[in-house]
């Protein structure tokens, strides 16, 4: 049947109707009175109806803050380079993420006129969608005319909506590997989880841990039952200490691959055709292989009708017809077509699924460290020894400011009655001095002390200015330094989901030999058995 537009005409109650003039109220109905309407209409919606609504309204949004970021090697570029491979929960948060009300008007408009052809072609009574139509009046009329909040409404909305089958927030595994491994946070996969109803666990279990011990011994060929009965009755800390001795790869700690593993294994959507990878280059892929690969998906009996994207709906235009029955199409990827030189693409953590990195070296750390303080201890001393001598310095007899010549070019008699003149010379000269200085002194006076004889006002605040800089830049640093540990502390022993977003972007920001510094600190941590 064929696709519906704006401009098209349905039947609403008695009256038929131009889908543009339903929009004009339509939109601003609440999502939990969506949710309850469709749920008593026992009618449930394509994912990938939303997924294509999504991904139409994003595109040049996307394709303009990439043009604006050519220049820019950063993770957010190579993120959206990913955009035509983005899960529902991508396109979703990229929606937040942009914040913008006319983005949010048009997927909303876009998202209802694809529902009501959804509706129609379901042969939805008349009578309902009078009564649809009715609410968004009287909403309107209570309210006004404010659209929904998007940081809540599609999520508020996820029941009405199924996969294909063997495929999750609209992805098949195959995909759903590589794109979330190189395109989404931490935060945002657990988030993902959560949606589907996957609490996916911080660390691993002593057990868990355990089992990817011995089995790794098992693949080295260096399994025993006693050595066996010895791991599993170390404690988590011991047990982490062997495997840094033996060269294991294990850590209580979930990485990314790990946790997108857990989630394909436990949502109800995927669990029954679930699978280990036999490779880890499964999570190696970029979009261009991704986007190339095409997985015909198994098809249970008595499956729901699901919404066919085809080509011509995928770049952005109406086909003729959207609907088919009992059909499963995957949907070819048109790639946003930019050009980004030197596009940073953050590399993928070298460890496999339920591995983790090898102990580091801090020397070089430690060295740098030493050699900081000892380069600000040296400017520090040689800065104060250079304001105690401008403090105390006088000038002298025969300086620059006084000259005193003693010329004894012609001096013709005994050496030792020359000595003696230049003595009584510089002891008159002396005394001289000091009388002058007593006059023009205003210790104990009303009188300001000459400026003359002092430096300029200007270089004293400017060197009081840069004395001043210079001690805060090093406590601003040495407070960073602090409340860098300090957090990575506070993140390793309190497991919270919130703090992985940011430990990403600390990791992003402060690298030492290609490893971001909170890992750098966990790994110490856990060497240290605590």
């Amino acid at each position: 049947m064929a696709r519906l537009t704006r401009e098209s005409m349905i039947l609403v109650g008695t009256k038929e109707y131009k889908i543009e003039d339903l929009l004009k109220t339509i939109i601003y109905l609440p999502a939990n009175y969506i949710k309850t309407f469709f749920e008593e209409l026992g009618l449930t919606i394509p994912r990938e109806l939303r997924i294509f609504v999504l991904r139409e309204v994003l595109r040049e949004k996307v394709i303009e803050t990439r043009k604006s970021r050519l220049t820019l090697a950063d993770e957010l570029n190579y993120r959206l380079s990913w955009f035509t491979e983005f899960t529902e929960t991508q396109l979703e948060n990229l929606l937040i993420f942009f914040d913008d009300p006319k983005l949010d008007r048009d997927f909303l408009e876009e998202f209802w006129t694809d529902l009501l052809s959804y509706m129609n072609d379901k042969k939805v009574p008349a009578k309902d969608l009078k009564r649809v139509l009715d609410s968004s009046l009287a909403h309107v009329r209570a309210n006004g005319l404010q659209l929904p909040s998007m940081k809540t409404y599609n999520r508020e909305i996820k029941s009405l909506f199924f996969d294909s089958f063997g495929r999750i927030d609209g992805l098949a595994p195959a995909k759903f590997r590589p794109v979330l491994f190189k395109s989404s946070t931490l935060h945002e996969i657990r988030d993902l989880g959560a949606k589907y109803d996957v609490d996916v666990p911080r660390r691993l279990k002593k057990t868990e841990l355990a089992d990817i011990i011995i089995h790794e011994l098992k693949e080295r060929g260096q399994h025993t039952d006693q050595l066996e009965t010895q791991v599993r009755g170390m404690s988590v800390l011991i047990m982490q200490r062997f495997a840094i001795d033996h060269d294991i790869k294990a850590s209580t700690e979930l990485k990314k691959e790990e946790i997108i593993e857990y989630i394909l294994a436990n949502a109800s959507e995927t669990k029954e055709a679930y699978f280990v990878p036999d490779s880890p280059k499964v999570y190696e892929k970029e979009v261009e292989e991704v986007s190339k690969h095409v997985e015909e998906a198994p098809k249970p009996k008595d499956e729901p009708t699901v919404v066919q994207l085809d080509e011509e709906e995928d770049k952005g235009e109406a086909p003729a017809e959207t609907v088919v029955e009992e059909a499963v199409v995957e949907e070819p990827i048109e790639e946003v077509q930019t050009t980004v030189e030197e596009v940073y693409k953050p590399q993928p953590r070298e460890s496999q699924v339920q591995y983790a990195s090898a102990p580091f070296d801090l020397s070089e750390l430690v060295n740098e460290i030493k050699m900081l303080r000892k380069a600000v201890e040296k400017a520090v001393t040689d800065n104060q020894i250079q304001m105690d001598n401008s403090k105390d310095e006088t000038p002298k007899a025969g300086s620059a400011s006084e000259p005193l010549v003693l010329n004894t070019a012609e001096f013709y008699g005994n050496p030792k009655q020359l000595k003696k003149l230049v003595k009584e010379d510089e002891a008159e000269h002396r005394e001289k001095f000091i009388e002058e200085r007593k006059a023009q002194s205003s210790i104990g006076t009303n009188k300001d002390d000459d400026d003359d004889d002092l430096p300029p006002k200007e270089a004293i605040i400017l060197k009081k200015v840069g004395l001043f800089l210079f001690k805060f830049i090093l406590i601003a640093l040495a407070i960073v330094v602090i409340l860098l540990v300090l957090y990575s502390t506070i993140s390793y022993f309190w497991a919270a989901p919130f703090l992985d977003g940011f430990d990403d972007t600390i990791n992003g920001l402060f690298q030492i030999s290609g490893k971001g510094m909170v890992q750098h600190i966990h790994d110490l941590l856990i060497m240290l058995g605590l």
